[in-house]
This record gives structure tokens, sequence and C-alpha cells, in this order.
């Protein structure tokens, strides 16, 4: 298989942005996170307590970048590596867990890390069965 190295810099590019991204959230203190949810809630009307949101955030953060590292891990290697994706989103979480330490207001929690875990196992799962989906399909045709 012929790599494409745009496409390589760009999924890892997309990565560093996610993980960027995650890294700046979790340095908001603890009255700035509380009030982005707060505000997500009403901008949404969404009838969901902050910690409902915040966990459901803790969620897709990690779905997204479980996601992303799973695409790149493929641009770059030619074959899936479900479980090394799984291994650096856990251990990502681990430290912005860490990070989360040295923030006003937040804490390193257990639980938000096997949130964390919990929305990069799912996202990777959906892109595996969709690959088996497709891989499936693409037999049939031919």
């Amino acid at each position: 298989m012929k790599r494409n190295k745009f496409a390589i810099c760009l999924s890892w590019a997309a990565v560093a942005a996610c993980m960027g991204a995650i890294f700046w959230f979790s340095s908001r203190s603890g009255g700035e996170s509380q009030n982005q949810s707060d505000f997500f809630a009403a901008f949404f009307n969404l009838p969901l307590s902050s910690f409902i949101i915040r966990k459901g955030a803790h969620f897709l953060e990690f779905t997204g970048l479980a996601v992303l590292l799973f695409i790149a891990l493929r641009l770059s290697f030619g074959y899936f590596r479900p479980f090394l994706a799984l291994i650096i989103a856990a251990v990502y979480a681990a430290s912005d867990e860490i990070h989360q330490l040295f923030v006003e207001g937040r804490a390193c929690r257990i639980f938000d890390w096997l949130t964390d875990c919990l929305g990069s196992a799912s996202g990777i799962i959906v892109l595996c069965l969709i690959v088996i989906i497709f891989n499936r399909k693409k037999r049939c045709r031919h």
C-alpha cells in the first residue's frame, strides 16, 4: 500500500490538535468548567446536570481522540492497531487526570479516567465494526 505522506501528517496533526483541545479544557479552573457546562445546558435547553454534561464531555473527547489515533495509526502503518490506539488514549487520559491535580478546583479522579477509557474503547469498537462491514461488502462485490 502506497502511503500518502500528506494524509499521514494531517492525521497526526488532527491527533495533536485533539490532545491540545483536551489539555486546554483541562486547564480551565473548576469554576470555569462548571460555568461552561451550565452554559451548554442552558443554550441547548438540556435538562441535564452539570455533572452529566462534564462526564459526557470526558467520554466524547476521548472517543474523538481514539478515532483520530485509530486513523493515524492505520495510515502510518498500513494496517489496524486498535489496541495501540486504546493504550495511547488511556495513557493520555491518565496524564490528563494528573494534569488536573495542578489546576485550581480540579482533581485527579479514577472515575474520569475510566470514563475517558470507555469513550476511547467505544470509538475504536465502532470503527472496527465499520471496517469489518466495509471489508465484507468489498469482498462480496468481487
